[in-house]
């Protein structure tokens, strides 16, 4: 990753390069195009913009928005655990970023805390769309694809499965690893991890709110028909007490931190 100055919106950008010896069958080739197309219809202000992308005979170059604060994943390791009002401002913007992206037909499949990004202003930005994938009403899916720890169990298995709850399911993973400092559903291997998703395995300590553990619950619901939506979230009882004015300083205060 390489940082400069973009010419036409005289703003300083991240520029990513991808070593085109290294597509060497259809498929990876095809995830790139798939990718820079979702990409490129995608503005707002939960979303890492893409300003341009171009290629030369050995590379393809992404010119897209700089983030100086680094990934949540960084961000929360370094607090072992953020305040709920920290937590209830990131997620908040995660949110209308997928609602956004859902208003576009668009599935991420892959939220995590590592593709959650912190500008200069300690605001959130989604990014990497690798597996992303426009999507219509009724249509099933069947590929199995995102995070281990993240991953919706009705991905797993293997059925089929429709709509936008997985980034929900996704979403409420990131909001548990936010205010406990760790994902819920950890395991020594793959199989392991697999049987606990589907189970619904996991602990909500008494040490975070009731109304936090409550709405975990809820976007951590097995059954992707039962799952809250966005609008739901939005409407419950932890965020009656959402101060976007005061979360908004701590968060600048803190990212201010880890800029270097």
């Amino acid at each position: 990753m390489n940082l400069g100055i973009h010419k036409l919106t005289a703003q300083f950008v991240a520029i990513k390069s991808i070593d085109k010896t290294l597509m060497h069958d259809e498929n990876s080739i095809n995830k790139i195009v798939r990718e820079v197309a979702i990409w490129e219809i995608l503005c707002h202000h939960s979303v890492i913009r893409l300003f341009e992308t171009f290629q030369t005979d050995k590379h393809l170059l992404y010119v897209e928005e700089l983030c100086i604060g680094g990934d949540l994943l960084t961000y929360v390791r370094k607090r072992r655990r953020l305040k709920e009002n920290v937590a209830k401002l990131i997620l908040k913007q995660i949110l209308d970023g997928l609602y956004y992206c859902h208003s576009k037909k668009i599935l991420h499949r892959d939220i995590k805390l590592d593709n959650i990004l912190l500008n200069s202003e300690g605001n959130i930005k989604i990014c990497d769309f690798g597996v992303s994938r426009t999507v219509h009403a009724g249509e099933i899916m069947k590929e199995q694809c995102g995070t281990p720890a993240y991953i919706a169990p009705e991905i797993l298995k293997g059925r089929g499965y429709e709509g936008y709850a997985v980034d929900i399911w996704s979403a409420g993973v990131v909001l548990y690893a936010m205010v406990y400092g760790a994902v819920p559903f950890k395991a020594s291997n793959m199989q392991e991890l697999q049987k606990l998703i589907l189970r619904g395995r996991y602990t909500l300590k008494e040490n975070v709110s009731e109304e936090v553990r409550d709405l975990i619950s809820k976007m951590l619901e097995g059954d992707p028909q039962k799952r809250i939506t966005i609008p739901q979230i939005l409407c419950h009882k932890w965020f009656a007490t959402y101060d976007q004015s005061g979360s908004f300083r701590i968060i600048l205060i803190k990212t201010s931190e880890i800029i270097y």
